[in-house]
């Protein structure tokens, strides 16, 4: 509490009489408008009158949040994190508004995973190396991992394929349309001699048209998450094995953080200076080997959120494939970036 709330603080509690309780309706004594009782930090009128040496007034206690009486036109609106991810994704999911097929529960994966995007490396599109995945969130953005923004041997990422099933065949059902990133986005805190805010997004050159073998995946907002999730990509297929033309899929359970954080507590300080961080950091594995792979980076640790009255079915993603130790081995467990984490960051960019 600041000092100019503070001595106020003191002084009501020698004047006030009659208590009222947060959201009832008052007058305010100097204008004679309607108020709200609100608490006095959401309230500008009431913070610019102690400024000026005033005494707003006071309606009573929520808590230790004094309550004062606020012009209705004065309330400060606080933002709700990942608002406009929940409304975006209800509009977009609305049985109201769904306008064309979504099966994402057919047997056949052409259009089993619509929001699944390759990241591919190289100016020339006849020759793209195709090293990391990403998740369509949107109809102009891809959410990926930041250290997928940069490869060592190919320079910087350059393009983007949805709609694939097969990156080196065009004999599956699918519709791949490849999209120039016409920039990229880091998170600010991301430094590449370490694990920690892996996560990043591209802009593409132009918006995506929706259909059913493109379709964005919703966000995930809280911090607990699903036990059973599943990973998808088109890395190698085994610590030893050859990256996969054809996208892979894999469930994997959530490992819980005392579990992952000493698997990863002999990792470099430099890679893991505070170890998992469980708010900005998700395990997930599988006891028989079930992982992701080099080449699965940036692509969504995701589930499907089943259909109800109101919506279609439709996937969430959770997280972005970081890092682990090798891969597919038994107990295996993989870091992700935990999507929750950095919600704000997203939408500040994404839906600004």
């Amino acid at each position: 509490m600041d000092l100019l709330v503070l001595t106020w603080f003191f002084s009501l509690l020698l004047t006030c009489s009659t208590l009222q309780y947060e959201g009832e309706k008052c007058a305010v004594p100097t204008t004679n408008e309607s108020g709200v009782c609100i608490s006095v930090h959401s309230c500008e009128y009431a913070r610019q009158l102690l400024k000026e040496g005033g005494n707003p007034q006071f309606c009573g206690f929520k808590g230790n949040d004094a309550l004062v009486c606020c012009p209705v036109n004065q309330r400060l609106v606080t933002k709700t994190s990942g608002e406009k991810s929940r409304k975006l994704c209800s509009r977009q999911y609305d049985k109201k508004w769904v306008y064309y097929a979504i099966d994402l529960g057919k047997k056949a994966l052409s259009k089993e995973f619509p929001h699944m995007a390759a990241i591919g490396y190289g100016d020339n599109i006849a020759s793209i190396v195709w090293l990391c995945g990403g998740t369509l969130i949107s109809q102009q953005f891809i959410l990926t991992a930041a250290h997928c923004l940069f490869s060592r041997d190919f320079g910087p990422a350059t393009w983007v394929r949805i709609g694939d099933l097969d990156l080196k065949n065009d004999t599956e059902d699918a519709d791949p349309n490849d999209l120039r990133i016409i920039k990229t986005f880091a998170h600010p805190k991301y430094k590449s001699s370490s694990h920690y805010h892996d996560i990043a997004l591209l802009q593409l050159e132009k918006n995506v048209t929706f259909g059913s073998y493109y379709k964005p995946a919703c966000l995930h907002l809280d911090n607990s998450v699903p036990t059973s999730l599943e990973a998808i990509g088109w890395g190698k297929v085994g610590v030893f094995g050859d990256p996969s033309s054809h996208l892979m899929k894999v469930g994997l359970e959530v490992v819980n953080y005392q579990t992952c954080a000493k698997r990863y507590s002999d990792v470099s300080k430099t890679k893991l200076k505070d170890g998992i961080v469980d708010g900005l950091q998700l395990c997930a594995g599988d006891v028989i080997g079930g992982d992701t792979c080099p080449g699965d980076s940036g692509g969504p640790l995701h589930y499907r959120f089943n259909e109800t009255d109101d919506m279609v079915k439709h996937f969430v993603v959770v997280g972005v494939t970081s890092f682990g130790k090798g891969c597919g081995g038994e107990n295996s467990i993989g870091v992700y970036t935990r999507v929750s984490g950095y919600i704000d960051w997203i939408e500040s960019i994404v839906w600004p």
